[in-house]
């Protein structure tokens, strides 16, 4: 629903919420519009009309980033700068001061220019909402575009395939809302101060075939800003403002097709953009200063505001030269990631997007070198969706648990009857500039993964790629060389005969007296670690609390009990282990097999279930697997009786040996140990080193302290969302709907005290140097190997 314009303060310069004040129109923006003025004297473009002076000067803008001669130049290369330029003399001298810029992966030709906002389309390719945009293209039976490809070509199905594209993004990241207290502070500053910081774009080449294709002025950085300036001016306006493919429309029966900026449609877009229809004049009626003057005595806010989000400065590249193995969408991505990713920006892309945008870099380098197919990259990326539903003749995949351990195998395992595959994946991430590492391979792949199973939010999805991530970059799911067996060759395989194999293994190794695994277990294991981490029916469990609705049907809370990193931080008093080491004990007992298969069986049915155990018939929820075998079994393969169990790290409220150290300065399960240094006990343990120094215990003890800042997130996100009751927002409670959107936020509305927040800022930067150090030492680590 859009915004009422009853509702918005920038239209009330006295408004006590107002953070941003009007910047003056005059000698601030462009104050008339835009006017097609091709030059008299100078030869015609093959479109019929000689350039403009712009024009011009683009033209010989392109002969130097081409090394061509001026005259090479595309007409309607020509045409789609014109039509998105508001200003004159100023953009004739600054496309002739047109620069090469560099980022880590190539060149960039740049000039910045003013330009129409309307006239500018928001970003098509880009990480932000991918997930989210993906799953609602699908209704349309399409796919997001996820790659720039050679001379900035974009290549769709259709013109309707891009407008679906931006609708389903805007779906997602909705740009007229005005609900929060950040919508409402981004669409007032937008308003009274106009587009502050020059966005970024490319003169990108959209081809759909040779018979339909033309060049269009796309933002990479600015999709936001943007698409939020051209829906609070149609919401003041009464009418659409993003004018950007009004050129694509076909007049006799309102379908659309890509086609070049004409002198003819660039006539008709600045027609369009005096907004005739308005209730309020949007620009002066005429040219001249008097009648600037007087629109600016009579000017409404509604035109105000209009004409300051009008225009912008944009810098737009027209040409890229990739350094040595890089490529045209490595310049395009490196140029937006600058401005969104961690050190460069504080508006970030969510991880998971951002992730997720790098692994279809990497999955599109794996599918050139041949070691994917098209059908399977579809797949990961989210177009095609894989039914959780065995079938044994499903193309390319059988079911969703085999294609979402597909992802990570492809990507992540260094397998020897492949060996330069690996290879081809670090190239791509160096080529990205994050470390080529496992852990990284894993943490970028593991987004696309989730993807494949299905998993939506930044919460759940995180949930999934932390222990997806983890467990992949270990040696014991990764490294093939040091298998009995190459595992990854089985997961297509029927589970019955996965789950005889590993029985077969088993009893070998117990004959032997052997504790290494066989292929077998180790896949079977790994199946129930992808199942039981996306099974919908296990995220999304509920459990009794006790109570009854008036019906007397017992009442129920959601109580997630999939598998994670380390169990939700040791819910329930379970070991905080790691989850793959729960499914490799597991995979050692004949008991644990069974339970592993019954995990696969219950993810790959039309409707997942929640798995349980053969024997019992408890439902293996994540607690119960943790209670069963965070410890390796034992020689009769009973869950729990091994030896060399891990050292649990304690839960909320563990008490170690006769210690009254709470959690967080005892990290052992039989001696209480500081962690703290002024800790109670610190003083008696000088002469010896800490017991964190040891390596197992340091990283139990960094985990540990991850699951406690997850759940204090948590926790700030639960708040976050909460929002007024009946009485402050003003309605019967009757009326009253708690899940309305449109309801303010409590954080907005009550606030935190600034005691609260001044007397965190020590804690948080003490947080921030310990990661940022640690993070450090890992990498420099990393980059010694």
């Amino acid at each position: 629903m859009a915004a009422r314009k009853s509702t918005f303060r920038f239209l009330d310069p006295r408004h006590e919420n107002l953070i941003s004040d009007a910047v003056p129109l005059d000698g601030v923006f462009p104050m008339l519009p835009p006017q097609f003025e091709p030059m008299r004297g100078e030869p015609a473009l093959s479109d019929g009309e000689p350039p403009t002076e712009l024009g011009k000067a683009v033209m010989d803008w392109y002969a130097k980033a081409h090394d061509c001669p001026s005259e090479e130049t595309p007409a309607e290369f020509v045409r789609a700068i014109e039509a998105v330029s508001a200003g004159g003399r100023e953009n004739i001298d600054a496309v002739r001061r047109a620069q090469w810029r560099r980022n880590h992966a190539g060149l960039l030709s740049v000039a910045q220019l003013v330009v129409c906002v309307p006239m500018v389309r928001p970003a098509t390719v880009q990480p932000r909402m991918a997930a989210s945009a993906q799953r609602i293209m699908r209704g349309h039976g399409q796919s997001l575009i996820h790659e720039v490809g050679s001379g900035l070509r974009i290549r769709a199905r259709s013109a309707a395939h891009l407008i679906n594209i931006t609708r389903a993004q805007q779906e997602v990241r909705v740009p007229h809302a005005y609900v929060n207290e950040a919508e409402k502070e981004f669409a007032d500053s937008l308003a009274l101060e106009g587009i502050r910081e020059p966005i970024r774009g490319f003169l990108y080449d959209v081809y759909v075939s040779d018979d339909e294709r033309g060049y269009l002025v796309e933002t990479d950085d600015g999709w936001t800003r943007v698409s939020v300036a051209q829906s609070f001016m149609g919401l003041l306006m009464g009418t659409h403002a993003d004018l950007s493919t009004m050129h694509w429309e076909n007049a006799d029966d309102g379908s659309l097709t890509v086609r070049p900026h004409t002198p003819e449609s660039i006539a008709a877009a600045h027609r369009a953009l005096r907004f005739e229809d308005a209730s309020f004049a949007v620009w002066p009626t005429g040219r001249s200063r008097p009648a600037v003057e007087a629109w600016l005595d009579s000017a409404p806010p509604e035109a105000q505001a209009t004409l300051r989000m009008m225009t912008a400065r944009m810098d737009i590249g027209i040409a890229v030269d990739p350094y040595r193995r890089n490529s045209a969408h490595d310049v395009v991505y490196a140029d937006m990631a600058r401005f969104h990713v961690k050190g460069q920006n504080p508006t970030l892309w969510g991880k998971s997007d951002d992730e997720a945008f790098k692994a279809r870099t990497v999955v599109n380098d794996l599918v050139r070198r041949d070691y994917l197919a098209e059908e399977q990259r579809d797949v990961f990326f989210g177009d095609r969706q894989v039914p959780w539903e065995d079938d044994p003749s499903g193309m390319p995949y059988r079911n969703r648990v085999v294609a979402t351990t597909h992802v990570m195998v492809s990507t992540v395992v260094d397998d020897p009857a492949v060996p330069s595959r690996y290879g081809v994946v670090r190239e791509t991430l160096k080529r990205l500039r994050v470390p080529n590492s496992p852990l990284q391979a894993a943490t970028t792949t593991a987004s696309l993964a989730g993807l494949v199973a299905g998993l939506e939010g930044d919460g759940e999805m995180g949930q999934f790629t932390a222990v997806t991530a983890r467990s992949f970059r270990k040696p014991e799911l990764r490294d093939i060389a040091q298998h009995d067996g190459n595992w990854t060759e089985l997961i297509d395989r029927d589970v019955e005969e996965i789950a005889e194999g590993a029985r077969r293994e088993l009893a070998a190794a117990l004959q032997a007296k052997r504790t290494r695994i066989g292929r077998h277990q180790r896949a079977l294991a790994v199946l129930a670690l992808v199942a039981h981490a996306a099974n919908p029916a296990l995220r999304n469990y509920r459990r009794p609390d006790g109570g009854t609705h008036p019906d007397g049907t017992p009442r129920t809370i959601r109580y997630p009990s999939s598998m994670t990193l380390t169990g939700r931080g040791g819910r329930g008093g379970v070991m905080k282990v790691e989850a793959d080491v729960v499914v490799m004990n597991a995979a050692r007992s004949a008991e644990g097999i069974d339970q592993l298969e019954a995990i696969v069986r219950a993810a790959i049915v039309k409707e997942p279930v929640v798995p349980v155990d053969p024997a019992t018939g408890a439902e293996m929820l994540e607690e119960w697997l943790r209670r069963a075998w965070a410890k390796p079994p034992g020689i009769d393969g009973r869950p729990g009786t091994g030896p060399g169990s891990p050292a649990p790290v304690p839960t909320p409220g563990f008490r170690a040996g006769d210690s009254d150290l709470p959690d967080g300065q005892g990290l052992r399960s039989a001696v209480a140990v500081p962690l703290w240094p002024d800790g109670p006990g610190a003083e008696g343990d000088r002469g010896s080193a800490d017991p964190l120094a040891e390596i197992g215990a340091w990283e139990r003890a960094v985990v540990a302290l991850a699951d406690e800042i997850d759940h204090v997130a948590a926790r700030a996100s639960v708040l976050a969302g909460i929002r007024v009751d009946a009485v402050r927002a003003g309605v019967d409670e009757e009326d009253y709907d708690p899940d309305d959107e449109n309801l303010p936020l409590m954080i907005d509305e009550v606030g935190i005290d600034p005691d609260v927040e001044n007397g965190t800022d020590e804690s948080l930067e003490s947080l921030r140097r310990f990661l940022r150090q640690g993070v450090m030492a890992y990498l420099r680590q990393q980059a010694r190997r």
